[in-house]
């Protein structure tokens, strides 16, 4: 598939040299064409084609100069209506088209090689998009203004805790206690006295039986709760500063002078 690469130049005579140029470069000169006002200044110094090989579709017929330009977009790229006015208000000022069919994978390098040598308002070099400020006057162009905004929020994350293990351990304890002992003592004594009947009686078979007592210790132990570890957890609320940057679009205009006055740009919108 081939693409119609087209830029409007001030003078004949630069798109006259802007053509050769393209020869020069390796590009066929039967697929060079170039377009003037046969009626405007630019013709003078507009040759032939038999005179140089290059075809001045704006010759002849006196039909209009936007009419022609109208038929040599359709005949070549298509375009639009926009392009060809602006085109055309371009030749008729003394300007020229150069127009250029190529492949299409050589479209950008086309277009970019005419706006080197001095082409302005291209035509062709991007998806066959015109790339003058007619159109973008016409159909206007979104800039979008990006602008980012600060979402601050909150998330739970875990700020480590206890783990908590309850053991028996044995430790060793020392106490004192008084025990009471009963000790039997069996003594004779010597005596020099009377005996009496009752001496008789007594020791006369009979039997006297005495146990000794005594105590012992006995240990036990009996369980107390002395103490009590409580475990839980409260929560409590802190507020914390946030510092950080957003971006934004902003758009910058900046006037670009053309060659004659009169369309302003209005400015309330930006």
């Amino acid at each position: 598939m081939s693409k119609t690469v087209v830029g409007l130049f001030s003078t004949m005579a630069e798109a006259n040299k802007a053509r050769q140029e393209l020869i020069t470069d390796g590009y066929e000169s039967h697929n060079i064409h170039v377009m003037a006002n046969d009626e405007g200044p630019a013709s003078s110094s507009a040759p032939t084609a038999n005179e140089s090989g290059y075809t001045d579709i704006g010759s002849g017929g006196g039909t209009g100069i936007g009419e022609k330009i109208s038929s040599f977009f359709r005949s070549l790229s298509g375009g639009d209506d926009h392009a060809h006015d602006h085109y055309a208000k371009g030749v008729n000022a003394g300007g020229a088209l150069l127009a250029i069919t190529v492949p299409d994978e050589e479209a950008a390098e086309a277009a970019t090689f005419l706006k080197q040598v001095g082409a302005r308002d291209i035509e062709g070099g991007s998806s066959s998009q015109y790339q003058g400020s007619a159109k973008t006057a016409a159909e206007g162009v979104a800039i979008p203004i990006v602008e980012e905004e600060l979402v601050v929020g909150k998330r739970e994350v875990d700020r480590g805790g206890v783990r908590i293990y309850s053991h028996v351990v044995e430790r060793p304890v020392d106490a004192d206690i008084n025990l009471r002992e009963e000790q039997i003592n069996v003594e004779r004594r010597a005596v020099n006295r009377p005996a009496t009947a009752a001496d008789f009686a007594a020791g006369s078979g009979s039997v006297i039986e005495l146990n000794a007592t005594g105590e012992e210790a006995v240990v036990g132990k009996t369980s107390r709760v002395v103490e009590e570890v409580l475990v839980g957890k409260q929560s409590s609320e802190r507020t914390q500063a946030i510092h950080d940057s957003v971006r934004k679009t902003e758009v910058d205009v900046e006037e670009v002078p053309g060659e004659t006055t009169g369309a302003g740009i209005s400015k309330d919108r930006y």
